[in-house]
């Protein structure tokens, strides 16, 4: 296992820990909750990107300046779509927010609730994906880097941000669960899928059975089909219980991306990659 050692993951750890003390401290100030996301997105962005330079797990996945652009783009790109698609998503949920049969339930149950709710919606849609078709061709996008790190997890296609929005808010809405419940779900698994992405030294030993880790997402990117299961990403469950559940301790992929590279765009091809659902042939489908 390239830059494994047996000490824990330290930048994760903590993460776990700073996150719901953040969650608190900026509710209990009244912040809005697309406030509270955007801070909170830049805030994980930068306490991973410090460990990846600090204690990489591999130093040859440390992004270029050239990453940098196309993820940065994509973050771009990403913003807008969720800005304009999620408006309707949003209404709705704050329609319904409160009137199912979870809006009884006290925060503390509620909270975890919605995330293996979200992760029901969003684990079957990436698992759909993976099996081709136009699906493949959007969530390719994502699986073309040869690198796992922090920044690289945005570069995910605008289509593929607004669908796994809605199979993760929809299914909320329906069932009821208040605003607030919502926005922790919402923040806990905006960490898990930096996290689970960067580029950070360390393992995480039986915690890889409770919450989605770095050391389970690098097998779902592996090159090999047989290996790249492991779907869900804020938390294992999902995968445990429908058969997708992939871990080697002490083991990882030997390479991450895509198994035919010079079928897609080339990885630092912001326009192609954004463009490539729409180019996509059959037989690259």
């Amino acid at each position: 296992m390239a830059g494994h050692d047996n000490d824990w993951n330290h930048a994760h750890l903590l993460a776990l820990v700073w996150t719901p003390a953040y969650a608190a401290a900026t509710m209990t100030a009244g912040w809005g909750g697309t406030a509270i996301l955007a801070v909170h997105l830049f805030l994980t962005l930068g306490w991973f990107a410090a460990f990846e330079r600090w204690r990489p797990h591999r130093p040859l996945w440390r992004s270029t300046t050239a990453d940098v652009q196309r993820d940065a783009s994509f973050l771009g790109m990403n913003a807008l779509a969720d800005g304009l698609a999620g408006v309707a998503l949003a209404a709705a949920t704050l329609k319904l927010a409160g009137r199912g049969p979870a809006a009884d339930l006290p925060l503390w149950a509620a909270a975890p609730l919605a995330v293996l709710v979200a992760e029901f919606g969003a684990y079957w849609l990436h698992r759909a994906m993976h099996r081709g078709g136009w699906g493949w061709c959007v969530h390719m996008v994502h699986h073309r880097p040869a690198a796992l790190n922090v920044t690289n997890n945005l570069t995910t296609h605008p289509v593929n941000v607004v669908l796994l929005k809605a199979v993760k808010l929809l299914p909320l809405a329906l069932l009821g669960f208040g605003a607030e419940a919502v926005l922790l779900a919402a923040i806990f698994m905006q960490m898990q899928s930096f996290a689970t992405h960067a580029n950070t030294r360390g393992q995480m030993g039986w915690l890889n059975y409770v919450v989605g880790t770095a050391e389970l997402h690098r097998w779902h990117h592996s090159t090999q089909v047989r290996e790249a299961l492991n779907f869900a990403t804020a938390v294992p469950l999902w995968d445990q219980v429908f058969g997708t559940f992939w871990h080697v301790p002490g083991r990882e992929p030997v390479e991450v991306g895509v198994e035919t590279p010079a079928a897609y765009p080339d990885a630092r091809d912001t326009w192609g990659l954004a463009l490539f659902p729409f180019r996509c042939s059959r037989g690259q489908a």
